[in-house]
């Protein structure tokens, strides 16, 4: 496989997208983008565990209305790549992998937030358009909102890929076995307390849903 993280970059970026902005696909939920991650860098395995783990403990982060969840694919496909590109088949650097994840995955949504703010801009420019049977910038519009969204995610991966790498691998050398060791019990330990977190979230749905019936 290649070893340009502008194709990983390219790659993150695409499924990020199907989020809200193109497509739908699903491929954006962690059970599809994290073993895709993992087939590009040559780990598929890792990237299934990690895409499992990551999906059952967001499982309930998804956009509705004004609410903008954290990126769940940017939490699995950086800990994906970062973890085969710096430690394949190491299952605490997996893990440690998705713990810094995480916080990146925060930084972007603040991000999204600001440009989705942005995006309010573009539509008064549409409107107005409208207004004044100027119906090109419709068009001029959803291109011009589609390359900062794009761009966006790319770029940011593009830094957290190389940046975050590096800040990744340099700190997981530095921990000590006792950190290490209570790394490689929660690969196996996090997927049962996610399958409790998704029993939780079942039955607060299934009280919702009887209330209403």
């Amino acid at each position: 496989m290649t070893d340009s993280i502008f194709f990983y970059a390219l790659v993150g970026a695409f499924c990020s997208m199907d989020i809200t902005f193109f497509g739908q696909f699903m491929i954006c939920r962690p059970i599809f983008c994290a073993p895709i991650a993992g087939y590009f860098m040559g780990d598929i395995n890792t990237g299934l565990w990690i895409g499992m783990i990551v999906e059952l403990h967001w499982i309930n982060a998804i956009p509705m209305g004004v609410i903008v969840p954290v990126d769940v694919s940017l939490i699995s496909i950086l800990s994906t790549f970062w973890a085969c590109r710096y430690f394949i088949g190491m299952q605490e650097a997996a893990v440690f992998a998705l713990v810094l994840a995480i916080p990146f995955a925060y930084f972007y949504r603040d991000m999204d937030i600001s440009g989705r703010n942005f995006n309010i801009k573009i539509m008064h420019f549409i409107e107005n358009g409208i207004k004044n049977q100027k119906y090109l910038r419709m068009y001029a519009g959803i291109y011009f909102g589609f390359f900062l969204f794009t761009a966006r995610l790319f770029l940011f991966y593009l830094f957290a890929i190389y940046v975050g790498g590096m800040i990744y691998s340099g700190l997981y050398l530095q921990l000590s076995q006792f950190i290490i060791l209570g790394l490689r019990n929660a690969w196996y330990l996090l997927p049962v307390v996610g399958f409790a977190l998704v029993i939780k979230e079942f039955n607060i749905f299934r009280k919702l849903f009887c209330k209403e019936l």
